[in-house]
């Protein structure tokens, strides 16, 4: 048996980056995927998902996508809470629609899905959901001061659910990704003035010697949403390569 078999999968933001990943890492293992995003997927996956076109910032919208899975699927499993988006700007910079955009889908559409979700859960005797976080919910990238406090928001949220649910059989924790080559990263290369030389830049602060990719994500995930964590709850794994381990000082400048 494969790790997730028979396991009802519903996540969001799913058609690429992230959440495309983690549908692929999903379908491997044997689970059935449900998805929804503002967008279809470009390109198919290989293996059957269900797509609907999903606002996770409208409650209506969630509640659509989340009945009609337990309609054709009499459960839901795993939840995983992918949907998100970032802003480039300071705190002077943003404005009041900056900050519904943000928290709208950062914050608010993490809690609507999760509380769809919980009642069908608890009558299935358990569930897992998984937070997709960000290293940004303990460590402050600059110009993105709201992107950063929905994700620590979302570390909150994480560890509230797990504590006031957990008797019903739920687990829930947040995985904190750090530098994944996603369209999203590749945005923010595409910055600089030298998009070769600031990856560089980038790969030389991991001990790892690389950037993520979409499959590590994928893979602490997969292995969240199974029975092999099953005495893990309200945690925040970061996923980043050593990242945020290492002190801030180049080696070279010690000689």
């Amino acid at each position: 048996m494969t790790l997730l078999e028979g396991k009802i999968a519903v996540v969001t933001g799913g058609s690429r980056g992230l959440g495309r990943a983690v549908i692929e890492r999903f379908l491997e293992d044997g689970a059935q995927v449900v998805t929804g995003s503002r967008t279809p997927p470009v390109e198919p996956f290989q293996g059957e998902v269900k797509w609907y076109e999903l606002d996770v910032s409208d409650r209506a919208s969630v509640e659509e996508l989340i009945q009609n899975t337990f309609q054709s699927h009499g459960r839901i499993d795993i939840l995983v809470n992918n949907a998100g988006i970032e802003i480039e700007k300071t705190i002077e910079q943003s404005n009041d629609q900056d900050w519904d955009q943000v928290a709208g889908i950062n914050m608010k559409g993490v809690y609507l899905c999760t509380q769809a979700t919980l009642p069908i859960m608890r009558s299935n005797g358990g569930g897992s959901i998984i937070n997709i976080s960000s290293i940004s919910s303990f460590v402050a990238d600059p110009n993105l001061a709201l992107y950063n406090a929905s994700k620590a928001w979302v570390s909150g949220f994480t560890r509230s659910v797990a504590v006031d649910h957990g008797r019903d059989g739920i687990r829930c924790n947040a995985v904190c990704p750090g530098w994944i080559m996603t369209d999203m990263l590749m945005q923010t290369f595409a910055q600089a003035s030298d998009v070769e030389a600031a990856m560089q830049a980038a790969i030389a602060k991991h001990p790892l010697g690389r950037l993520g990719e979409p499959r590590d994500i994928a893979n602490t995930v997969a292995w969240l949403a199974s029975d092999q964590s099953s005495f893990v709850s309200g945690q925040t794994i970061t996923v980043d390569g050593g990242l945020t381990a290492a002190a801030p000082i180049d080696p070279s400048d010690h000689g």
